[in-house]
């Protein structure tokens, strides 16, 4: 093997190396963020779902509008509310 190929494995190998241990450092200081990140993901999850079904939605706001509707108008207030703080953040997330 030539010098020059034989500096380019050894670079490679310390490379290498490198990344693993950056990964291990990355993998622990993430590791406090799993469960909240979970809990953020399943949200998504319910607003996709939300998003794809929303005759059901119309369904349930109907029922308990029937039931109760001046909680419906406080719930639809703060779902209003949580909905354009959604779209605020996302849309800033997104310019970035």
């Amino acid at each position: 093997m030539s010098p020059k190929r034989a500096t380019i494995a050894e670079r490679r190998e310390k490379l290498i190396l490198k990344a693993a241990s950056q990964r291990a450092l990355l993998a622990q200081d993430i590791a406090p963020l799993g469960k909240p990140l979970t809990i953020a993901y399943r949200g998504f999850q319910l607003v996709r779902y939300v998003r794809q079904h929303p005759i059901l939605m119309l369904g349930v706001t109907t029922a308990i509008s029937v039931i109760r509707p001046s909680r419906v108008l406080k719930w639809l207030k703060t779902g209003f509310s949580a909905l354009n703080l959604a779209r605020s953040v996302s849309d800033i997330l997104i310019r970035k």
